[in-house]
């Protein structure tokens, strides 16, 4: 049998003159150290693994994460030959869908591709867009900027007093301290831009919370969920569907599911791609330009729930056809017999699709007297909203007694219609529709003094153009005095397209006029 050898006097000597505790140290080195260096390179390495995390729910959910993550996909993506447009602004410029007016362009004929993106953040100034456009311009290179935008917007500096906590999230830390140093007097917000310059975990703290509710409420719907596998979903009695529907299989002797693809949802999105599957099982992607039935072959499909997705949907009261004011799909042919989850499609663990419209009318179907009724008896409810606005209403109605200056955020606009101009970009001013029911605001000497600033800033500026909506829909399709709702926002979608396909060719054109000059 061996024996341990005794320790050597070397051995016995380290012993004695080991520190009290040294083996607890030696533990506490091993388990905690490498916890700051992989903060450390998590904290270096951000901004190229977080933003690849899929966002899940919608922007209202969080609108300076979505913000945030839509500038993030927009940084160093630029492809040489697609123009790019981007739109910005408050939360009117929810106004302006990008998928919509993409879609519209593609189906006017624009020559190529075209890019359009869009960045949202309510409460936001010019004088936040100029800050956030300094830091970002050479990384986003748009070639068309659209700012969208309201009397609103600049009634009110963001930066008076201190920074709001909420915009302060989406703004470049280091540019924000140089220039609003004076307006910040909390030393501990000074310090918290600070230090959201030097770490981008502290920087994005906020959309790293976003990110792990988003990802931990859709697991808990999962969990909670059916799977839908006994019937079809996402349809109405008339035979319409919602976005993403299934029904059972037709019967295999016909061997031929038929749909039907309204003319207005082409007029209102240009063209519609429908992906089909079976169970999950991918079955067939259709482009569709054109309106009419349209038949999908099912020869040798075994039975199971036929399911479709659309890229887009589609309004009946935008177009004029009624006071329906469903997003729809196509129309089957036949109506399927049964259904479950009726009207709403079983939750999948996916991310919310970017096209998605929020179905939201805050006046519900109310049109004309009905809807300005109901419009003053919200106001005057007493609710937090009914406040909200009322102060809007207060803040706009005193304009008629002032007398227009183009300074504060004026002056802030003017200053960054110049930088990006200066860099090759084309910008487009685009102010938003004002609700009917504010009476005396649009007829103002302070209002037309605000239309004359625009047009003049355009006229002296041949990479500038303004387009003035202030009057473009009527009180019904607004949710407030100056937010429109999603039958605005189609209503808008071709005004968009119409200014913007114009803007592409002035510019393709300027691109050949270079070509044969050289």
């Amino acid at each position: 049998m061996s024996s341990v050898p005794p320790p050597s006097v070397g051995d016995r000597f380290a012993a004695a003159t080991r520190p009290p505790l040294a083996d607890r140290y030696a533990i506490w080195w091993k388990v905690w150290l490498p916890i700051p260096l992989l903060l450390l390179v998590l904290d270096v390495s951000f901004n190229a693994w977080f933003w690849r995390l899929p966002k899940l729910t919608g922007s209202a959910a969080d609108y300076s994460y979505q913000y945030l993550y839509d500038l993030a996909h927009l940084r160093g993506t630029k492809q040489a030959d697609v123009p790019r447009i981007v739109a910005f602004g408050s939360s009117v410029s929810s106004a302006f869908d990008p998928y919509q007016v993409r879609g519209l362009l593609a189906a006017r004929g624009i020559a190529g591709p075209v890019e359009v993106s869009r960045l949202t953040k309510p409460g936001s100034k010019p004088s936040d867009h100029r800050l956030v456009w300094h830091a970002e311009l050479d990384a986003v290179q748009p070639e068309v900027a659209v700012f969208v935008f309201n009397l609103v917007d600049f009634l009110n500096p963001s930066f008076e007093r201190n920074l709001k906590p909420d915009i302060r999230a989406i703004l470049p830390p280091w540019q924000t301290l140089r220039e609003r140093w004076r307006y910040i007097s909390d030393l501990r917000e000074r310090l918290s831009l600070v230090a959201a310059g030097v770490s981008n975990i502290y920087r994005y703290r906020q959309s790293i919370q976003s990110a792990f509710e988003d990802n931990a409420k859709a697991l808990d719907r999962w969990l909670l969920s059916d799977d839908g596998s006994g019937g079809g979903y996402g349809w109405y009695e008339d035979g319409f569907t919602r976005d993403r529907f299934a029904v059972p299989v037709p019967d295999p002797a016909s061997a031929t599911f038929e749909y039907f693809v309204h003319p207005a949802w082409l007029q209102q999105r240009g063209s519609v791609r429908l992906s089909f599957s079976i169970d999950g099982r991918p079955l067939a992607t259709r482009d569709v330009t054109t309106p009419g039935w349209k038949s999908l072959p099912l020869d040798g499909v075994a039975s199971g729930l036929l399911q479709g997705i659309a890229d887009s949907t589609w309004s009946p009261r935008a177009a004029g056809l009624g006071n329906d004011t469903r997003l729809l799909g196509v129309q089957l042919r036949a109506t399927p017999a049964t259904s479950i989850n009726h009207g709403q499609a079983p939750f999948r663990y996916a991310q919310k699709l970017p096209a998605d419209i929020d179905d939201f009318l805050r006046m519900g179907f109310a049109r004309g007297d009905a809807y300005a009724d109901t419009w003053q008896a919200m106001l005057q409810d007493g609710s937090e909203y009914s406040r909200r606005f009322g102060l809007y209403r207060d803040v706009k109605l005193a304009t008629r007694a002032r007398r227009f200056e183009p300074t504060g955020e004026f002056a802030e606009l003017r200053a960054l219609v110049a930088e990006l101009t200066a860099a090759g970009v084309s910008v487009v001013l685009v102010n938003t529709p004002e609700s009917p029911l504010l009476a005396g605001v649009t007829d103002s000497d302070f209002y037309r003094g605000y239309l004359q600033f625009f047009r003049d800033l355009a006229r002296d500026n041949s990479r500038l153009r303004f387009v003035d909506l202030h009057d473009a829909l009527p009180a019904e399709d607004l949710n407030d005095w100056h937010h429109v709702n999603y039958i605005g926002q189609i209503k808008l979608g071709p005004v968009f397209a119409s200014v913007l396909e114009e803007e592409v060719a002035r510019r393709q054109g300027e691109v050949g006029e270079v070509d044969d000059a050289l």
